[in-house]
């Protein structure tokens, strides 16, 4: 039997968010056990994620879908824009969100009407398919795979493709913007129907969401944690690693992080409701928040004018490189995950564990599931969308000494279960591949 050669096609804004990052690690993993894997880049890419040695090509650019019709010739015109650093392509789309929406809105648009709407995008990923005898297609979101549904009908390369979901109804807002949610809905349900295998929810109460919203048969489902990637076993980075971006934390005051999107869904201003109630107790605290955009640095003025009014000093930051991150991980206090939306999954979180440190999160959705498990706990919930119920849960977590080295004694072998290995082993497991 030939061997399976995998391609992801990895829809991203150019952020660090949770998904393209998950299937990254899923890649590389593949990639160092011995599998060929090609990257298929949408909109923007994250080459820095890729490992050497994986092959990677892009699909389209988001100026593809900066008119009613996806157009070739934006597309290409977009090139122009590649040209850019990084971080100057991300400082552009934080500062022009009407951009993302545009865009976003015209590809969902593109999506409710099928995927053979964007004939030329099919031809395309067809031609990279043949090139690099793709056997396997795995999209980063199943919003996408109308597209993959439309190459796999042509009949002109075999392949199969396995449907991922890990944030569906965030994409889904825009279809219900264009009044379209149920044609969006009834995409996600082909999709699923017309690949061999049942689609990835990436947990338990995912699945269950899916089916509930969107009208999938949970039978056609399977969850499967995404993986982490552990800290080795050299300790943390030494204190000093933070100041150029933190330059007055003091070691000796607890630190309270949120490490994440600065999106609205994200719920940072909940945390900074908590914040000020803990202050006027005079509970002291050091609160850090960083991490970059998805639609633009709209939210992120936000936290920054809400901080302003309530009189909060916080350490307030963008994206933070990772020897940073880690350091944050080991020597905060705890790591608070405010989120408004029914989280898929907590990434944070598990990395946040595997340093020893707990969390608190909601208690609902499904990053609830990487803090408990067997009656044992890393990490404390509160009522979603309740500055209160946190601002309580953060008193606990702050003042209670006996409670915090009860659930950072259980971080760091909970967060064990979500290893990239695991996920490798049960994505294969998944589609018949050793």
């Amino acid at each position: 039997m030939a061997r399976a050669v995998f391609a992801f096609l990895a829809f991203t804004s150019g952020s660090f968010e949770g998904a393209i990052i998950r299937d990254m690690r899923l890649a590389n993993a593949l990639h160092r056990r011995g599998h060929k894997v090609v990257i298929y880049w949408m909109m923007d890419h994250n080459r820095q994620l890729v490992d050497k040695g994986i092959r990677q090509r892009i699909l389209c650019r988001g100026t593809r879908y900066q008119f009613n019709r996806p157009s070739a010739i934006a597309d290409f015109v977009g090139r122009v824009f590649f040209w850019l650093p990084p971080r100057m392509r991300s400082e552009f789309a934080q500062r022009h969100p009407d951009y993302i929406d545009r865009l976003m809105g015209n590809l969902c648009r593109s999506i409710c009407d099928g995927g053979e709407s964007d004939g030329g995008l099919v031809s395309r990923l067809i031609g990279y398919m043949q090139r690099d005898g793709v056997t396997h297609l795995l999209p980063t979101f199943a919003m996408i795979c109308p597209f993959v549904l439309a190459a796999k009908k042509r009949g002109t390369h075999p392949f199969e493709y396995l449907v991922t979901f890990q944030g569906e109804e965030i994409f889904a807002n825009y279809a219900q913007r264009l009044g379209r949610l149920e044609e969006y809905h009834q995409r996600l349900r082909e999709v699923v129907e017309g690949s061999p295998w049942p689609g990835v929810a990436v947990s338990r109460d995912y699945v269950k969401r899916l089916s509930e919203e969107m009208g999938i048969d949970a039978s056609r489902l399977r969850p499967i944690y995404p993986g982490i990637e552990l800290p080795g076993n050299a300790g943390p980075p030494p204190f000093e690693v933070l100041k150029p971006k933190f330059p007055h934390l003091n070691r000796d005051l607890p630190i309270v992080t949120y490490i994440g999107r600065q999106d609205s869904e994200k719920g940072i201003d909940l945390l900074l409701y908590a914040a000020k109630i803990l202050q006027t107790r005079g509970i002291n605290m050091q609160l850090v928040v960083c991490g970059g955009t998805s639609f633009g640095q709209r939210y992120r003025d936000v936290v920054k004018h809400i901080a302003e009014h309530l009189r909060l000093n916080i350490h307030h930051r963008r994206r933070i490189p990772g020897e940073m991150r880690d350091a944050l991980y080991a020597y905060s206090r705890c790591i608070v995950y405010p989120s408004i939306h029914r989280e898929p999954f907590g990434m944070v979180a598990a990395e946040a564990m595997s340093h020893g440190t707990p969390v608190i999160v909601p208690d609902h959705g499904g990053i609830t599931e990487v803090i408990e498990s067997e009656g044992r706990a890393a990490g404390l919930t509160f009522r979603a969308w309740d500055s209160l119920s946190l601002a309580e849960q953060l008193q606990r977590m702050l003042t209670d000494d006996a409670l915090y080295r009860t659930l950072a004694a259980n971080a760091r072998s909970m967060a064990a279960d979500f290893t990239v290995d695991r996920m490798t082993d049960a994505v294969l497991e998944h589609v018949g591949v050793r």
